[in-house]
């Protein structure tokens, strides 16, 4: 059990010692984003200019699964009652003094 505390005292000190740029890792995350996106791009457009209907159902079903559902309104009537919320505090300020 010692070791692996060791080991991972010594990772997180190796982990801080080495020189992170946050600057330059979120510009090669943002460079790999824009690539995948363009051959993403690319494939969808050469698989719509094979069959493009099939493209344009795929596309429907998408849209589809996007959209907010008929209807929002899933509380049942038990749900609206009000809880209960005490002892009343007009009875119990009306006794009288004593």
């Amino acid at each position: 059990m010692f070791f692996l505390v060791r080991c991972i005292f010594w990772l997180g000190v190796l982990f801080m010692a080495l020189p992170w740029d946050g600057a330059s890792v979120r510009a090669d995350l943002s460079e790999h984003a824009e690539q995948a996106t363009r051959v993403i791009a690319r494939e969808a457009q050469e698989i719509c200019a094979k069959d493009p209907i099939g493209c344009a159902a795929q596309a429907m079903a998408i849209g589809k699964a996007f959209e907010a559902p008929s209807s929002q309104n899933t509380l049942k009537p038990a749900d609206v009652v009000h809880g209960w919320r005490g002892p009343s505090t007009l009875a119990t300020s009306r006794r009288p003094p004593g």
